[in-house]
This record gives structure tokens, C-alpha cells and sequence, in this order.
């Protein structure tokens, strides 16, 4: 949508900043109605990510979580991949849980980050219609994975004699559980559109262009279907069977007679589960309230927050990604298995750097040992010619 408006220029500041900053649109209708008398506004009065501490903050946040959240994923992803012992169904949920966190940090966070701070979309029709789905499937796929996860975890614990779970059937359940997840999101691919305002006004030779990608929803009650719809399925109900399925995981494994070395094994590796569980879910129940309030309530969430509704919605996302850097640790370094297969992986790739240097070192040395005999023969043919 293309939008030409020519207006007073001593409204001009509120009306534009209302624009600027994508607020609702009762304050954008609002700010441009008003009339002369109305006095004008700085950046700062309406958004305090104009002020560069805020600023330089969340975008140091940002960085670390990206470069965290890559490295560390990458690792857990490249161990598993590379060792078959670790070729298991919990540690193929893993590896799925890593790709959709390495997702989430390279494509999709960068460009919340950009169109946060800028209020301004400039990656295009085709980006705006991938980016904002890209940041839901893989949310929706770790969720679901950490389900299966809990799951499987139950069927070891609880039926320990039943037959464990094959790769074949991981991998599907990875399969299906990607399908899902791109069905669920799908009103966003459909519904998400590139916003264009142009704002002119002549008398001071101003033109202002900008984009935003929104979405565009046929009504309002369809977008709160979808919203609580999407709160139900991808929190409420999954962390309800979760945290259900480890409580009877833990009465299992405390009524359950074993030997102290074993259960002292399935009481750390539920313990890891737990932690990867809560973690996630205390990471991303602010932002989830923070959402569903928002779609419910935008009006006054916005004069309730002022000059920190911008800022406060992009600390929620950072603070919810913020689990793609802590899992690798629950589930990579407190993992014993992992450990271990990390640190002879690391040594072997020491011990092939070393033999390669080594390698070179001697045929160096070699070369300049044959030059050193070849010049004696050399200067002893000489001297006996004399």
C-alpha cells in the first residue's frame, strides 16, 4: 500500500514519528489530525531507542546471542553428525533442537534487529514474506522437539524393558514435526505484506519513504484466533505434557529400586532434560504474555509502556533466543557422552595438526641435510682436482 499525505509542517513531527515508529493505528490517525497548536515532539520523547546507550545495548546483546547461538550449535550439530556412537534418537532431536537454533540466530535475527531499531524494512517484498515465517517455524519446531525429547526420555525411564526408539523412527518424527510446524505457520507466509508510506509535504520540499512488514490479517478476531491459537500450541499445551511427563519420570526413578550408579545416571540425565525444559520456558513467557497482550490490547499496552514499547519488545525476543545459547550447554557440555566424544575428536584433530607439522619439520630437515652432503661431495671433488 502506497500512501501520499500533504499536511501542516507544524504537525508534521508527530505525524511522521507516528509513521516512523509503526504505532497503533489510533495514534497514527490521531497524531495527523491534530492541529497547529500541538506542540512538537523530539525523537527521544517517543522512542528511547533514539538514545545510543539503549541502542548500543541491544545491539551488543543481539551480537552475542547471534555468535553464541552459531557457535555453539554448530558444534553440538558437527559432533553428533561426526561420531556414530552419538548416531542415537534423543541426540537426533538434539541436532534437530541445534539447526533450528543456528536458523533462528543467522537468518532471522539480524533482520529483527535491523527493523527494530530502524522501523524500517529494507530487505524487500520476497524477505518480508520469508523472514517473519523463518522466525516461527523454527520456534515452533523446538518446541515440538523438546517434546519428543521429554517423550522418549519418559519411554526409556518408565518402560525400560519396551524397545527403545530406532534412528528410522527419529528422523520421521523430525520429519513430521518440520511439516507441522510450517503448516501451523503458514497464515504468516500468507498474510504478512510490505507496507509502503510515502509522506510528502511541498512546503518544506520533505519526502519521506518508508516500508514495513506487517501483517495484514482479513479481521481482527481472525488475527486473535491465531494468536491464542498459536500461544496454545506452541507453549500452553506442549510445557503442560512436559513438565507432566518428567514429574512422573521423577516418581518413577525415586519409587524405583536400582543400583546407586545407575540411578544416580538416570537422575542427572533427567535433570539435564528439566533444566533445558524450564529454562526454555522461563525465556520465552515473557515475550509470550508480552504477545498475546500486544494482539489483545495494543492500544493500551502501547501508552502503558511510552517511549519503551519498541525497546521492551526487542529485550523479550533477545531474552527468548537467549536459550539457543544456554542448551548447548545443558545438552552438549554436561552430557557425558558428549563430552567425551568432543574431547577424542579435538585430540585426534590435535594429533593430525602435530603430524602434520612434525611431517613438514622432517622433510625440512631431510632437504637440508641432502644439501649439506651434496655441497661436502661437491667441495671434496673440487680439492682433490687441485
Amino acid at each position: 500500500m502506497e500512501m501520499t499525505q500533504e499536511m501542516d509542517w507544524s504537525n508534521m513531527s508527530l505525524c511522521y514519528q507516528a509513521w516512523y515508529f509503526n504505532y497503533s493505528d489510533e495514534f497514527k490517525q490521531l497524531a495527523c489530525s491534530l492541529n497547529s497548536t500541538v506542540p512538537v515532539l523530539n525523537l527521544e520523547d517517543l522512542d528511547m531507542l533514539q538514545q545510543s546507550e539503549w541502542r548500543y545495548f541491544l545491539i551488543s546483546l543481539y551480537t552475542t546471542v547471534i555468535v553464541l547461538g552459531f557457535l555453539e550449535n554448530l558444534l553440538v550439530f558437527l559432533v553428533i553428525a561426526i561420531n556414530k556412537q552419538l548416531h542415537t534418537a534423543t541426540n537426533i532431536f538434539i541436532s534437530t533442537l541445534a539447526v533450528s537454533d543456528i536458523v533462528i540466530s543467522v537468518f532471522s535475527l539480524p533482520f529483527q534487529l535491523h527493523y527494530g531499531i530502524t522501523n524500517h524494512w529494507a530487505f524487500g517484498s520476497a524477505l518480508c514474506h520469508i523472514i517473519y515465517p523463518l522466525f516461527a517455524v523454527p520456534i515452533f519446531v523446538s518446541t515440538l522437539t523438546i517434546l519428543m525429547i521429554a517423550g522418549e526420555r519418559f519411554i526409556l525411564v518408565v518402560f525400560p524393558f519396551r524397545r527403545k526408539m530406532t534412528k528410522r523412527v527419529a528422523m520421521t518424527i523430525v520429519v513430521v514435526i518440520v511439516v507441522i510446524s510450517i503448516c501451523i505457520s503458514s497464515p504468516l507466509i500468507i498474510f504478512t505484506k510490505l507496507q509502503e508510506v510515502n509522506i510528502v509535504v511541498p512546503e518544506m520540499n520533505v519526502h519521506i519513504h518508508k516500508s514495513f512488514c506487517t501483517e495484514a490479517w482479513p479481521s481482527a478476531s481472525a488475527n486473535r484466533s491465531y494468536t491464542m491459537f498459536v500461544f496454545l500450541v506452541q507453549f500452553f499445551i506442549p510445557y503442560s505434557a512436559i513438565c507432566l511427563l518428567y514429574f512422573k519420570i521423577y516418581r518413577v526413578l525415586k519409587s524405583r529400586q536400582l543400583r546407586r550408579k545407575e540411578k544416580r545416571r538416570n537422575y542427572r540425565t533427567t535433570r539435564i532434560l528439566l533444566a533445558i525444559t524450564v529454562f526454555f520456558t522461563i525465556s520465552w513467557l515473557p515475550f509470550q504474555i508480552f504477545s498475546v497482550m500486544l494482539y489483545f490490547s495494543r492500544t493500551s499496552v502501547v501508552k502503558s509502556l511510552g517511549t519503551a514499547y519498541q525497546f521492551t519488545d526487542l529485550l523479550f525476543k533477545i531474552i527468548a533466543m537467549s536459550s539457543a545459547c544456554i542448551n548447548p550447554f545443558f545438552y552438549g557440555w554436561l552430557n557425558d557422552n558428549f563430552r567425551k566424544e568432543f574431547g577424542i575428536m579435538l585430540g585426534r584433530k590435535m594429533k593430525e595438526f602435530q603430524m602434520r607439522r612434525s611431517g613438514f619439520t622432517t622433510t625440512y630437515n631431510d632437504e637440508n641435510e641432502n644439501f649439506s652432503i651434496a655441497n661436502r661431495e661437491k667441495s671434496n671433488k673440487f680439492r682433490s682436482s687441485l
